[in-house]
Order: structure tokens, then sequence, then C-alpha cells
């Protein structure tokens, strides 16, 4: 009985380490898409690296658009 119980002890162990192991496999590609994902692009300037949202970059291409108008305006006059 004890024998019985020590086999299906270490089955259960085997299958929860593969387990594990798989789950552990898939954490990794997710992270390293990540990481692509927010790494910077080749010649990125430094003023735009710590913008990690889409709704942060809309509001600085927002300001840049409203400085070129405003300079824009500012040289006409």
């Amino acid at each position: 009985e004890t024998r019985e119980a020590l086999g299906k002890a270490k089955i259960d162990l085997e299958d929860r380490e593969a387990s594990h192991a798989e789950e552990k496999k898939c954490l990794e590609e997710e992270l390293g898409k990540l990481q692509s994902v927010v790494a910077p692009a080749e010649g990125e300037p430094e003023s735009v690296r710590e913008l990690t949202t889409r709704a942060q970059l809309v509001e600085r291409i927002q300001q840049l658009g409203e400085g070129v108008f405003k300079a824009a305006q500012h040289s006409w006059e």
C-alpha cells in the first residue's frame, strides 16, 4: 500500500513538473514578445522612450503639433 502511494505520488509530481515547465515556457515566450514590443526602434529619440502607452504617444504628438502650429503662426506675424 505504501509503495503504491509512493508510486502515485511520484507520477503526480512528474505531471506537475511537466505542467510547470510548459507554463514557464509559455510565460517566457510571452515575456519575450512584450520585451520586443517595448524595445526602442532604431533612431527613436530619447525624448519618446519613456512613453509607454498609446495615449501618452498621442498626447505627445498633439503637443508637438500645437508647437509647430504656434511657431508657424508666430512666423507669419
